[in-house]
Order: C-alpha cells, then sequence, then structure tokens
C-alpha cells in the first residue's frame, strides 16, 4: 500500500477546508440526493462526499456504506486531491497502491473507485465525490460527464451554506444593532429633548437653563461617541464576511487611538503613553485593532483622574496581546470578578460624574468572541485597572517604521 502524499498547499487547503465549517456537521438531505444519483448513474452500490481532514477522512454524505469517517491514510480520496482530474482505479486489488488496504482486503471489499475532487472557486481540493464498487469496472463517458457534474454542484452547496450563513448574521447583526439604537441610544437623545423643552418651556430659572447649557454638549458628545461605537462594532462584525488579515503597522495604529481621545484625556489631566515598539507589525484586521484600543484607551480615561494610560503590545508565535493600564480609581474586586465570568451588568460612573451604559464593554466582548480572542480583566481600587486582550494573529515581525 502506498500512502498518500500531502498537498504542497496543505496549510491553506485546510484553512478553505475549515471556512467552509463543513466538519462533523449535521447530514443533509441535498447531499444525501447527490450520492443517490451518483450511484444509480454509475450503476454502483456505494458513494460518498468526502472531506480530508489533517488526520482523517469524514464523509459529509454516504450511501451504501456505513459509518461516518476513516483515517486519511487508509483512503482512496486523499489520493484524488493531489490532482484536478478524476481519479479512477478499475480493480484496487491489483494497484500497487490500494492492493493491502483494509478496505480492500476486508469489508466493504472496494474493488472498483472513481473519484472527482471537489475544488472551490479559490482552487482548493477540499475532498471527493467518489463511487465504488466490489467487483473491477470502468466509468463510460457519460457516467464520468455525470460525476463531474455533480462534483461541481456539490461545491456550489458549499457555497451556498456559506452565503446563507453570512445573510444569517447581516439580519442577526442588523437586528442587534436596531435593539441597541432602540434601547441605548433613544435614551439619551430623549433626555436632550426633554432638556432643551424645559429650557424653552419658561417654567425654570435662568440658573437651570444655564446648567442644562453646561450639561447638553458632554451629553451630546457622549450620545455620538456611544453611536458610532455601535456602528464601528456592526461594521466590523458583518466586514468579517470578507475580512482579509493585513500587515498592521500596531504603534501608528495605537497612536492614532491616543490622538483621538487627546483632548478628552487632556481635559482630565491624563497622559496617554504610546509604549509600543516603533516597527512591530502584525498580521491581523486593522479596524478591530483600532477598534479595541478605542474602547479600552475611553474607558481608562473615564476611570483615571490626572493620572496615567500606558498602551502596550507583545507578540508570541501565535498571539498578539495589547493591553491599556491607567492609574485610575480601580475596581472592587467582586466587580472585577463578575466582569471575567461576564455576569457584571451594572455600570459605574466616571470620576467626573460620566455616565454608561456599560455597552462598550458588552460589544468589545461580542466582537473578540467572533475573533477568537480573549480579555483579562485585573484591577485594584485606588491603584488602576489593567485590561489585556489577546488575539490570533498570521505573522509578527520588526520592520523599519514606515515614514
Amino acid at each position: 500500500m502506498i500512502f498518500p502524499s500531502i498537498p504542497e498547499n496543505e496549510t491553506d487547503r485546510l484553512r478553505e477546508l475549515y471556512r467552509y465549517e463543513l466538519l462533523d456537521s449535521a447530514y443533509e438531505r441535498e447531499f444525501d440526493e447527490i450520492v443517490q444519483l451518483a450511484s444509480r448513474l454509475c450503476n454502483v452500490p456505494m458513494s460518498l462526499i468526502t472531506l480530508i481532514d489533517s488526520d482523517r477522512q469524514w464523509y459529509k454524505a454516504r450511501t451504501g456504506i456505513d459509518g461516518s469517517q476513516t483515517e486519511r491514510g487508509l483512503s482512496f480520496c486523499a489520493h484524488t486531491i493531489l490532482d484536478d482530474k478524476l481519479l479512477e482505479v478499475g480493480d484496487a486489488s491489483t494497484d500497487e497502491r490500494f492492493h493491502d488496504n483494509p478496505y480492500v482486503t476486508g469489508d466493504p471489499y472496494v474493488r472498483y473507485y472513481a473519484g472527482m475532487p471537489l475544488i472551490t472557486p479559490n482552487g482548493y481540493r477540499l475532498g471527493a465525490l467518489c463511487v465504488l464498487d466490489r467487483e473491477p469496472r470502468h466509468l463510460d463517458e457519460e457516467q464520468t460527464f455525470a460525476l463531474s457534474v455533480l462534483s461541481n454542484q456539490v461545491v456550489k452547496l458549499f457555497e451556498l451554506r456559506i452565503r446563507n450563513r453570512q445573510l444569517q448574521k447581516i439580519v442577526d447583526v442588523q437586528h442587534r444593532m436596531m435593539a441597541i439604537m432602540a434601547h441605548d441610544i433613544r435614551g439619551p437623545l430623549s433626555s436632550l429633548k426633554m432638556s432643551y423643552e424645559l429650557k424653552n418651556s419658561g417654567i425654570i430659572t435662568g440658573e437651570e437653563a444655564a446648567e442644562i447649557d453646561l450639561m447638553v454638549p458632554a451629553q451630546l458628545e457622549a450620545t455620538i461617541g456611544l453611536l458610532n461605537n455601535v456602528v464601528d462594532w456592526g461594521t466590523l462584525l458583518l466586514g468579517q464576511i470578507s475580512a482579509i488579515e493585513e500587515p498592521v503597522h500596531l504603534h501608528k495604529v495605537a497612536a492614532d487611538a491616543i490622538e483621538t481621545y487627546a483632548l478628552a484625556a487632556r481635559s482630565k489631566g491624563n497622559k496617554l503613553k504610546n509604549n509600543i515598539q516603533a516597527g512591530l507589525m502584525a498580521g491581523t484586521k486593522k479596524r478591530g485593532i483600532t477598534f479595541i484600543l478605542q474602547n479600552l484607551i475611553a474607558n481608562a480615561n473615564k476611570y483615571t483622574p490626572g493620572g496615567e494610560i500606558n498602551i502596550d503590545a507583545h507578540a508570541s508565535d501565535t498571539t498578539l496581546t495589547l493591553s491599556v493600564t491607567d492609574t485610575g480609581i480601580g475596581m472592587s474586586p467582586d466587580v472585577v470578578k463578575a466582569m471575567n465570568e461576564r455576569t457584571w451588568a451594572g455600570t459605574m460612573p466616571g470620576t467626573e460624574g460620566e455616565k454608561g451604559s456599560g455597552l462598550g464593554l458588552k460589544l468589545l466582548f461580542e466582537y473578540l468572541d467572533a475573533e477568537k480572542g480573549k480579555i483579562k480583566i485585573a484591577s485594584q481600587e485606588g491603584v488602576g485597572t489593567a485590561i489585556t486582550v489577546t488575539l490570533p494573529h498570521t505573522g509578527i515581525s520588526m520592520q523599519t517604521p514606515a515614514k
């Protein structure tokens, strides 16, 4: 027996396979009908739609064969994905690649195999549509054509599953954005409207009207910030459908985030320090890093009076770590524990009475979940808070900063 070799693009091929989220999925009628049709058209008792994982062959659909998977090294289809064309084995018992294969010498006693690779639009071979028999044979021209057409239909079904999943995601995110706007943004806007109505009603004193004038800009700014955060969150989640990781200049992204909050920090007497090495690059999503840093900096500034806020980044072979540390008022152990366990549902006013909905942290949690990231919060009352975010990355290096 000759074990199948590993394709040169195996890492990318597996990444493409996992993108479709097909492995170990439920059996589906559309795929079952294709293997049944393939079996009838080719006049054989067995047919499979297979997916070749790193160490196994899994059946997305099957007819005439029991079980759900086999070892990759024993798989006929693992040979099929080495080429773009049909692999046909007329008599496996006389083929040096398969003659002593346990599926040839034992149940189901395969003698004939024909497999058409399942090739994605990006050119990756994920598995095969195959037909098998217990007797040596050969497909005629029409049967070969039918198997080719059916294999293309399998891939189109794969693509359709992705599109349906993307559409459902779009609908879910849109519904969530509408719910947030209705619940968390309508309230502040209604409060602003009421403030102006009170001022123009003539039933409050001039001193009270002056107080409203002082409050309105801060409340308006907070509402706009909340709206921008929701829009950024929604855009990020929807952008994951086609998001591409790119080399990101981490120091510059942090500098841009610091510039965004420079005025707000200055008004509270806070210093924002960018401690990220100037040439540090990471293979990640720039807009996502911006979203994370802006939320963490805004949160740190809210709870820090006349202090210091530090932004750092470090990397291992597989992960990127971002941290924002402040010298603010800190939090109690109970609040920290609840936040790390995601059971915290309250809000805390800032050091200058800034109101908050807690929405920013919730949106950050949701984005990190979608990116398979992690967040850890450490804090001590009267000392400060450190929030650390860990994300997977596709490569990191030190380079000369772009001018």
